[in-house]
């Protein structure tokens, strides 16, 4: 399920206007306890001790990280970006015409009118097709006021992983963002 919705990830975002740089594909697991300590280890060394402050920060967080968890796992890898599910419910659930507004217009204080964040979640998809989120743990514990669950990673088989949470894939890139950040009155991604 998941790979179907990554390859209607792609052609929306080629429909944009965004081109997407082909990631070798590779078999078997990425998401391993020694990838974990390795980029455990990266995250340290950048001065990053702990994902917490991640929270609502989505995109910032996995843009300005995604070249250190490239090197931490030793493979390129996809910025992500569309809905969340948490069993029947949405945590994050944009749509394809907020995807084409964004590109249009950027994003602006509007776009905050109901929500605590952005109405989008961002995550890495690995070559192998595996998840891997930083951040969605830290935003679900302000959510839900539920702190010990801030910092978790979630990582895996996107289909094993579903239904707690369900990773629906809308966006793919970081040419989509880019374009975005020029156009918004909110600043999207680190200096």
């Amino acid at each position: 399920m998941y790979s179907e919705q990554f390859a209607k990830a792609g052609k929306f975002t080629r429909s944009l206007g965004f081109q997407i740089s082909p990631v070798p594909i590779v078999s078997g697991d990425l998401v391993t306890q020694i990838n974990g300590q390795n980029l455990t280890a990266r995250l340290t060394a950048a001065g990053i001790t702990s994902l917490v402050g991640s929270a609502f920060q989505c995109l910032k967080w996995s843009y300005a990280l995604l070249p250190l968890v490239e090197e931490a796992l030793g493979c390129k890898i996809t910025l992500t970006a569309g809905s969340v599910y948490i069993e029947d419910s949405a945590a994050f659930d944009p749509s394809y015409d907020d995807f084409l507004r964004w590109r249009d217009l950027g994003i602006t204080t509007s776009d905050f009118v109901e929500t605590k964040g952005f109405n989008f979640h961002v995550w890495y998809t690995l070559p192998n097709l595996q998840v891997l989120d930083l951040t969605l743990w830290s935003s679900l514990a302000v959510t839900w006021n539920r702190p010990p669950l801030a910092g978790r990673v979630d990582g895996g088989w996107p289909d094993k992983i579903a239904p707690h949470p369900r990773f629906v894939p809308m966006v793919l890139g970081t040419g989509y963002w880019e374009h975005v950040q020029a156009r918004s009155e909110v600043p999207l991604l680190s200096d």
